[in-house]
């Protein structure tokens, strides 16, 4: 469709003698802008109308199914009803359980209180009784200690009069030493004249003296027949403890804690004259002596010449 400016397009009526005037111009146009809104509102109308149809359309439509379905809105409301009583139930629940966690509660914090203090008092009687017990094996200790603490005062004021008398016990051992020097050579005479007398007194019985000397552990055969075997002494106190065996019985005497100068006779089993066994001094290193062997009648001259030659030769040895 074309355009026409009214510009350059010439009318016959514009050549014509009937020439329109300027106010029959103006309403012209103005007519035409009165029918150009007509027009707009006449469309817009239409639109309204149409649309406006539609929409009852549509209403109508929604009206009958909404009609239509009246058994299931009854449901729905039922439902709805059903929730709500279940949510009024569930609310009363809620109130009920609440009600029950607030005594709950109250029971857990009284028994709480309950156990503590239950505890507390068991935790003061098992302190009490703890103590009690301790007291009880402590207080035989404390006696005991303080008893050995008196018990060292009185042993160290007695090491301490130990102490003090010490230099007079050892001037009194000193003494006791002296004295027992002088004691043991005055015995030393006198076994050598108690030898010389029972030489003597061997020569007038008949009988045999076999003087002897022997360390510990020394076995020896002081006669046919007799032998003697040392197996201790005790210098201090003078004693010694050994054997003799006797080959004709197949028998030992035993001889202990023996003193000096104390005869120990020894007889055989069919009878006879007894051997006299007589220890005269005992020392560290060895024990001295002699053995009275009975003699027959012929050999009684030369067993005297013999025993006095053998004490000759003791006293030679003790000199």
């Amino acid at each position: 469709m074309g355009v026409i400016n009214p510009m350059l397009q010439h009318d016959e009526s514009e050549w014509s003698t009937d020439k329109s005037t300027p106010i029959d111009r103006g309403r012209r146009g103005h007519s035409k802008m009165l029918w150009a809104l007509v027009l707009i509102l006449g469309a817009a109308l239409g639109g309204l109308a149409y649309y406006g149809y539609r929409m009852a359309k549509t209403q109508d439509v929604q009206i009958a199914q909404l009609f239509g379905s009246q058994g299931t809105l009854t449901t729905l409301g039922q439902r709805a009803d059903a929730v709500e009583n279940k949510l009024q139930g569930l609310a009363g629940d809620w109130q009920g359980m609440a009600q029950r966690m607030t005594k709950l509660e109250g029971r857990v914090t009284a028994d709480a209180q309950q156990t503590r203090k239950y505890a507390e008092t068991l935790t003061q009687q098992l302190h009490q009784q703890i103590t009690a017990e301790i007291d009880a094996r402590t207080s035989p200790l404390d006696a005991r200690l303080r008893q050995m603490e008196s018990e060292e005062a009185n042993q160290r004021a007695q090491v301490a009069q130990l102490q003090a008398n010490d230099a007079n016990l050892k001037q009194e051992i000193a003494g006791v030493r002296d004295d027992n020097g002088r004691a043991i050579s005055g015995m030393r005479a006198q076994e050598e004249d108690n030898a010389r007398d029972v030489g003597a007194l061997s020569q007038k019985l008949d009988r045999q003296r076999i003087d002897f000397e022997m360390a510990k552990g020394e076995s020896k055969e002081l006669a046919p027949g007799v032998d003697l075997r040392i197996r201790g002494m005790n210098p201090a106190y003078q004693r010694y403890h050994g054997s003799i065996f006797l080959l004709q019985d197949h028998r030992t005497v035993w001889l202990k804690d023996q003193s000096v100068n104390e005869p120990v006779r020894i007889f055989h089993k069919d009878g006879g004259e007894p051997y006299e066994l007589v220890v005269t001094d005992v020392t560290k290193k060895a024990v001295a002596g002699y053995l009275l062997a009975p003699v027959k009648p012929e050999t009684a001259t030369a067993s005297a010449a013999l025993t006095g030659r053998q004490a000759a030769g003791v006293t030679s040895v003790t000199q």
